[in-house]
C-alpha cells in the first residue's frame, strides 16, 4: 500500500502497532509516568548525555591543546624575520601583548620596545631584501612616532616616565641604525633616510622637553606627530611666576642727542636763578591777532557739576543777648 507523504518504513510500523492492539496504559503505568515527570522537573535541568560528555572532554582537550600550540608557537617565532612562516604568530604575540597592557604608559613602553624590535629584524635581513628592509624600516617609523607622542604626553603629567629613557632609546636606535646602513640596499636608502630622521628629531625633542621642565610654561599646549611641543618663550623659573615676579624688563635705550640746536624761550627779561622753578610769563602777541592761552579751561563731564564761577559770600554772624538772666543767647547767620 502506497500513502503519499509516508514510507514503507513508517506504514510498516503503524501496522505492528495496530496489531498489538489497544496499548493504552493502565492507572497504575500513568501515575508512575506522572511521578517521574515530576521528579525530573525537581531535580533540575536533564542530566547530559554520554555523548555530551565525550563531546565536551573532546572540545576541552582541543583547547588545551591550541592553548599548548600557541606557546609554543609564540616561542618558535621569537626570532622570526619578515617573510617567515611564523613571523605573523610573533606579530600576533605583539598585538596581544600592546592589548593586555593597561594605562598610555605602559602602552608608549610597548611601542617603543616593538620599534627597537623592528631595527633588530632589519639587522638580521638579507643584503639583497629591499622588500624587507622597506617594510620592517616603514613598521619602525610607525611604532616609534606612536610611542614617543604616548611617552612625552604622559611625560608632561605627574607619576609620567622620565624623558631620560627616550632620550636614551633614541641614542640606542641611533647606533642601530648606524650599523645598519652598510647592509641596507640602494632602493631601501629613502626608507633609511627618513628613519634616522625621525629617531634624531625624537631625540631632539626629549631634550627640548628636558631643558623646558624648571620653566614656568613647558609646552606650547598644541601636540603635533611627537607629542608635547616645547616651549619657544623665555623661560622663567616656575618659582617666579607663582611670586608673581616679572622677568626684568630690558633698560630703554639712550636717545641720542639732536643735532639742530633749539632756542629757549625766554619767558622774562630779567634772568631766573637755576635752583627755583619760576612760573612762565606771558607770551607777546603774535601780530594781527590775539596770544592764546597757555593752559586750555578744564573740560567737565557731562554728569559732572558745573564748576563755579564766583565765591559764595555768607551774612555776618547777629548775635542776641539772652532775654532772662541763665539762658543762653540767640545766635543768626
Amino acid at each position: 500500500m502506497n500513502v503519499p507523504g509516508w514510507s514503507a518504513r513508517e506504514l510498516e510500523v503503524i501496522s505492528d502497532l495496530r496489531a498489538l492492539g489497544d496499548a493504552t496504559p493502565d492507572a497504575a503505568a500513568r501515575e508512575r509516568i506522572r511521578t517521574g515527570i515530576v521528579n525530573r522537573l525537581a531535580d533540575g535541568e536533564r542530566p547530559p548525555s554520554r555523548r555530551r560528555r565525550v563531546l565536551a572532554e573532546v572540545l576541552a582537550a582541543a583547547v588545551a591543546l591550541i592553548i599548548a600550540l600557541g606557546g609554543i608557537g609564540l616561542l618558535l617565532s621569537r626570532n622570526a624575520l619578515p617573510g617567515d612562516p611564523l613571523y605573523g604568530v610573533k606579530r600576533a604575540g605583539e598585538s596581544a601583548e600592546l592589548g593586555l597592557s593597561f594605562g598610555d604608559k605602559a602602552k608608549a613602553q610597548k611601542h617603543l620596545e616593538f620599534a627597537a624590535n623592528r631595527l633588530d629584524e632589519a639587522g638580521s635581513l638579507a643584503h639583497g631584501d629591499t622588500t624587507g628592509y622597506q617594510a620592517t624600516l616603514a613598521d619602525f617609523r610607525r611604532e616609534a612616532a606612536t610611542g614617543t607622542s604616548m611617552f612625552t604626553v604622559q611625560a608632561m603629567q605627574a607619576g609620567g616616565p622620565s624623558l631620560d629613557e627616550l632620550r636614551t632609546w633614541a641614542a640606542q636606535q641611533s647606533a642601530k641604525l648606524a650599523a645598519l646602513r652598510p647592509s641596507v640596499p640602494e632602493a631601501a636608502t629613502s626608507a633609511y633616510t627618513s628613519s634616522a630622521e625621525l629617531v634624531t628629531q625624537i631625540g631632539l625633542r626629549a631634550q627640548g622637553l628636558l631643558d623646558r621642565l624648571n620653566c614656568f610654561e613647558i609646552t606650547t599646549g598644541v601636540p603635533d606627530g611627537l607629542g608635547a611641543v616645547p616651549a619657544t618663550s623665555p623661560c622663567q623659573p616656575a618659582t617666579d611666576a607663582l611670586n608673581g615676579n616679572q622677568p626684568p624688563l630690558p633698560l630703554p635705550a639712550p636717545v641720542a642727542p639732536s643735532s639742530v640746536s633749539v632756542e629757549p624761550v625766554r619767558t622774562t627779561t630779567q634772568p631766573t636763578a637755576t635752583s627755583q622753578a619760576q612760573p612762565t610769563g606771558k607770551l607777546p602777541p603774535a601780530s594781527g591777532g590775539v596770544a592764546p592761552t597757555a593752559v586750555n579751561p578744564p573740560i567737565t563731564a557731562p554728569t559732572s557739576p558745573a564748576l563755579p564761577t564766583t565765591v559764595p559770600t555768607f551774612p555776618p554772624l547777629l548775635s542776641i543777648p539772652p532775654l532772662l538772666p541763665g539762658l543762653p543767647g540767640v545766635g543768626i547767620g
